[in-house]
Formats: C-alpha cells, structure tokens, sequence
C-alpha cells in the first residue's frame, strides 16, 4: 500500500498539449525558486496516480512533473501514441521549451532530474539524450526498477500469450495485478488494452535499440540506480549495468519490496533522489 496520503490539488497540464502535469505552482512568500525540476516517467499500465504522493515528499524543494501519456488520465479520449521515441521528443521539446518553464523562462530555469520506474525508465533515458543533443543535459538521470535495454526481459514473450497467461506472467515477473481488474470484465479490457499497449512500445524500442541506441556515447551526467531486494524482473545485479551508460558517476541502491518498491514507498526512493540533486546543485 502507498504510505503517504496524496494531496488533493489538482494537477494542471505544464504544456497546452499535456504531455507533463503537475501541481499548480504555488508562489512562496520569498519568491524563491525550486531547486530543480523533477520529470517522472510512470511503468507500463501507470498513470499520473502513481507519482501524486511524491509530492508530499517533495514539497517546494523541487518543481514535480509527471508524464501524461496519450490515451490516459486527462488524455484518454486520444490514440495511444506510436513509439517510445516519440513521447521522448515530445517530452524533451516541452522541457527545452521558455513558455513550459525551460531555459529563459522568468529567468534561469531550474536545473532537470529524470526519473523513469520500469518501461518508464526507457522514456526517460531517451529524454536525457534528447536533452544533452540539445545543449541542456540533465543533472541526474534516475533509473527505477528497469534493467538496461541490451539486456533481455520477459515483456516481448509475452505479448504473444492470450489474456490468462497474460496476467499470469505479471504476476510472476512483476508482482502481480489488482484482483479487482482480474474479475471486473471492463476493468479487465481497459487493464489489458493498456498493458499490451505499453508492452509493446517496450518490445519494439528493445528491437531496435542495437541499431539506434546502443552505439552513441554515454550520457555526460550521473546515474542513479535503485531497485527492490525481492523484484525479479530488476534485480540489483542486473540493474548494476546501468553503469556502462553514463560517464558522470554511476551510483545504486537496492531497497526494500519489490517491483513497486518507488511506488509503494516513495519516501526512500525521493529523500535519495533530493540528497543527490542538492549536493550535484552545491
């Protein structure tokens, strides 16, 4: 269960198109400003939701952004969206971007944090890239519960499977889904639609990966790593790989609990994402 009760504030879109939402920015009283701008990438199958408790943690020291994908939360009327690649560019033009808070908007803009938990941590490496082809790396990248894209995972063998065996393989690989969405015959079609969606923008940036990723050069930013003692899809020692795709300094953590530890929990996972930003911002 999620610890940490959620703000109730509505979340407002930071870009006329939604593709990053947050809370509404609230003025201090000594016009300070947030130390750095935090962008999360959600997992297969998760929404906004999954980040709304993070602020509580948060608080003013960082501006929280959360990627809203197509097709969900305030954008579920639209067509999911084609590629990984494509909400990358997507993301990485808004944050570059003066009227959406990038560079020159009322002055400096705060410096960027990545992080991206499970498929969401391929958006955002491939933001960080975006990013640094643009001029404006990231201070940190921050990768959760995903092993690196040159290693093998279960999600394309099991787009191949029917429903059942579907559902199966989440709950071997992954932990597991609601029984709510498992017996609810339209939670279950929206549950899967979503899933085998995301699943399949996973599989086919990982098929690709050889030819358009794994030969540019290494970020020029840190890395952080962390992942959950009992998570079999990311166990720490594959998560360590990570290390290779930076040239910054490489750090991890493996924590309690498992896929969702970041989810569950957010308060270890974010009080280490701060400590690490605010000494990288001195």
């Amino acid at each position: 269960m999620i610890s940490l009760r959620p703000p109730r504030n509505t979340w407002s879109r930071i870009d006329p198109a939604g593709w990053l939402v947050g809370p509404a920015p609230q003025a201090p009283a000594d016009d300070a400003r947030p130390g750095f701008r935090l962008i999360c990438c959600a997992h297969a199958g998760g929404s906004t939701a999954a980040f709304r408790p993070w602020q509580v943690v948060v608080g003013d020291t960082a501006a929280l952004a959360v990627l809203q994908m197509p097709g969900r939360d305030q954008r579920a009327t639209e067509a999911p969206t084609v590629s990984i690649a494509a909400v990358a560019d997507a993301v990485a033009s808004v944050l570059t971007d003066p009227d959406a808070g990038g560079p020159d908007a009322g002055g400096a803009a705060p410096p960027v944090v990545l992080y991206g938990h499970s498929m969401g941590t391929l958006v955002a490496l491939e933001v960080a890239h975006r990013l640094v082809a643009a001029g404006q790396p990231p201070l940190l990248l921050v990768l959760g519960a995903r092993v690196p894209p040159h290693l093998s995972t279960p999600a394309a063998r099991m787009l191949d499977l029917d429903d059942d065996a579907f559902f199966d393989g989440l709950d071997r690989a992954y932990g597991g889904t609601p029984v709510a969405v498992r017996n609810d015959p339209s939670m279950r079609r929206h549950y899967i639609r979503i899933m085998r969606g995301d699943f399949r923008l996973s599989a086919d940036y990982i098929a690709g990966f050889a030819a358009t990723g794994a030969g540019r050069p290494p970020l020029p930013c840190p890395l952080l790593a962390f992942s959950g003692d009992t998570d079999r899809a990311a166990p720490a020692a594959a998560m360590a790989e990570w290390r290779g795709y930076g040239t910054a300094g490489f750090n991890q953590v493996t924590l309690p609990g498992g896929h969702f530890f970041a989810i569950e929990r957010p308060r270890p996972v974010v009080s280490r994402i701060i400590a690490a930003a605010t000494r990288l911002i001195g």
